[in-house]
């Protein structure tokens, strides 16, 4: 067998064997669920109630986080503004001098 042959039986193989794991995946999904929602456990619904809790609780952190940043934000500009006047009158004493 050629190194070209091993190559392409290597990768038929790879190929035919990922097929056949997508396959068993979605078949034994299907069928695990089936038997969860069977006992009264529902995945998918306490999956999507812990989603938006996230979404929710992340929202919030979103908006405090803009809340500081806007809050310090401002401060930087009043502290800069106050330094700018505070120069401002040494630079006008320093001239009158």
């Amino acid at each position: 067998m050629s190194e070209g042959d091993r190559s392409r039986a290597f990768l038929l193989g790879l190929a035919v064997g990922g097929l056949i794991g997508c396959i068993l995946t979605l078949w034994l999904t299907q069928r695990v669920r089936r038997k969860l929602r069977e006992r009264g456990i529902d995945i998918g619904g306490r999956l999507g109630e812990l989603g938006s809790l996230v979404k929710e609780k992340g929202e919030e952190f979103l908006s405090r986080a803009r809340e500081v940043a806007e809050l310090a934000i401002e401060e930087g500009r009043e502290s800069g503004r106050k330094a700018r006047y505070e120069m401002e009158e040494r630079f006008k004493k320093d001239e009158e001098e």
